[in-house]
């Protein structure tokens, strides 16, 4: 899903750059140009990035079930 139409960011680049670091806006503004220009887009990009952060903190046999 396309969560930054102006650049054209999916919800699949934000969990990526959360997994090589990413955990803010900012970070992910620096790092793919998230809410850099509209910003119609940070609350969403806010909340992908939290399930990203989330998912990666569960254990890894339950994120298989």
């Amino acid at each position: 899903m396309y969560v930054c139409i102006c650049n054209s960011v999916t919800d699949r680049d934000i969990h990526e750059a959360a997994a090589r670091g990413a955990r803010t806006v900012k970070d992910l503004r620096r790092e793919l140009g998230v809410a850099s220009d509209c910003g119609k887009c940070a609350s969403c990009a806010r909340e992908v990035l939290c399930e990203a952060r989330r998912e990666a903190a569960l254990p890894a046999t339950l994120q298989a079930a």
